[in-house]
């Protein structure tokens, strides 16, 4: 892991790092470090029943792009939701899953590629986060977000 990205959690106020997983999907790593080039602002929607498991979804992309879907994954090495652990980032083309907790029960194949991990240090705050999201969106209505941009050097 060359490359590293923040996953900021704003209303908790949470930041996390995550090392690229280039050596398994360099090409969705690559396009996903592209759109990358300024912040990348998204709203978060948790599963609330499928575990500690959420989406983070940016605004529609103007033109079409390419992505992938539970049926049709983009990825190169497929996994089933319930066979990822804390701290995976999954992005699709379109939508990043993010893994926060090691209680997931899907046993369905993921919609995207696996093309980041929070680094060991972080883990504890990024399961706070996804927490928070889980109690924002389940018992106070309230919509979060997720902001994701590159770290640098």
């Amino acid at each position: 892991m060359s490359k590293f990205i923040n996953i900021e959690f704003p209303e908790s106020n949470i930041i996390v790092t995550a090392g690229l997983n280039e050596s398994e999907e360099p090409e969705m790593c690559e396009r996903f470090w592209n759109l990358l080039d300024k912040p990348l602002k998204t709203m978060n929607c948790h599963t609330l029943s499928s575990g500690c498991l959420f989406d983070a979804r940016p605004r529609p992309p103007r033109h079409p792009v390419k992505i992938g879907f539970q049926a049709s994954n983009l990825a190169r090495v497929k996994r089933l939701y319930s066979e990822l652990v804390p701290g995976m980032v999954l992005y699709s083309g379109y939508e990043i899953t993010t893994c926060y907790g090691d209680h997931i029960t899907e046993p369905l194949l993921t919609s995207g590629s696996y093309i980041a991990q929070v680094i060991d240090g972080d883990l504890n705050a990024y399961y706070r986060a996804g927490k928070y999201i889980w109690i924002a969106q389940s018992y106070e209505h309230k919509p979060t977000m997720t902001i994701f941009y590159r770290k640098e050097a």
